[in-house]
């Protein structure tokens, strides 16, 4: 198994960025943090929170901790400030195929839940943890304090959310994250699906799927019968967060990790009923 180091952003005198009605990163930096550490141990690893409790540790000093406690992974945890909308995740330039692979897990699994996509970015300035550990790495910035729905969604999907988080984690750094839902059954009013959608294929069926996608909040933008990048991105989460439910998706050949391939299993969950629906 992995160790892994946890890294609640801020804390003490330093409150991060400052929300609505004077909401503070740290205390949301910790809260979730926490949470994921916790499903971490759960799960077989070793786990270092760097903090448990409203106090600062210097970023030299973060840095340096995770080196020496002779990390696997790290993680940062934060959210993001100044008027913007959604979740994205940092590594840095020269980061590792792990570092990126990971920060796209993560970032899946937060579209899954349904943060608008920021991406997963390089960044170079404000970034002093990630420059200087040793070891794959990357931060998550999970929505703006400052803008209400972020919060709104931060707070009613909080469990999903770190049950995505941890999942993606966990993709990378190995084990399972005990499911506790009992999923629903397939619809048995699937319309019937006569090959695998996958990028470049074109039809009434990709049309299909991608209205089943915004359905479900992917947000694949207009349902235009044409598998591009938007809906490939959109399916790879959606896959991501049913995964996290327990779903089988029809990805097991693929280490069940999402495949952005719309097979039957995944065709026949897009069609269950969407939530408002």
């Amino acid at each position: 198994m992995s160790k892994i180091y946890i890294n609640p952003g801020h804390g003490g005198a330093d409150s991060g960025a400052v929300g609505i009605g004077g909401r503070q990163e740290k205390d949301d930096a910790l809260r979730y943090a926490s949470v994921v550490a916790d499903k971490l141990k759960a799960a077989g690893h070793t786990v270092e929170l760097e903090r448990n409790a409203d106090y600062l540790i210097n970023v030299k000093d973060i840095a340096k901790n995770a080196n020496l406690w002779g990390a696997d992974l790290f993680i940062a945890f934060h959210r993001n400030a100044g008027g913007g909308e959604g979740a994205e995740c940092l590594i840095v330039t020269g980061a590792s195929a792990t570092s990126r692979e990971m920060a796209q897990a993560i970032q899946s699994a937060l579209v899954g839940v349904g943060f608008r996509d920021r991406g997963v970015k390089v960044q170079d300035r404000n970034t002093y943890v990630l420059s200087h550990t040793t070891m794959p790495a990357t931060t998550i910035e999970c929505g703006f304090v400052d803008n209400a729905g972020d919060n709104a969604l931060f707070d009613s999907k909080f469990n999903e959310i770190v049950q995505g988080i941890t999942a993606a984690i966990l993709s990378i750094a190995g084990g399972v994250v005990p499911n506790t839902v009992t999923p629903p059954s397939p619809s048995a009013n699937v319309p019937e699906l006569n090959r695998v959608l996958k990028y470049g294929c074109k039809g009434g069926d990709v049309r299909m799927m991608q209205e089943r996608l915004n359905a479900h909040k992917a947000n694949v933008g207009k349902a235009d019968g044409e598998f591009g990048d938007k809906t490939r991105r959109g399916l790879h989460a959606f896959q991501q967060a049913r995964i996290h439910e327990g779903r089988d998706v029809g990805c097991r050949y693929n280490g069940n990790k999402p495949d952005g391939k719309c097979g039957e299993l995944t065709w026949a969950i897009l069609h269950e009923p969407a939530p408002g629906e």
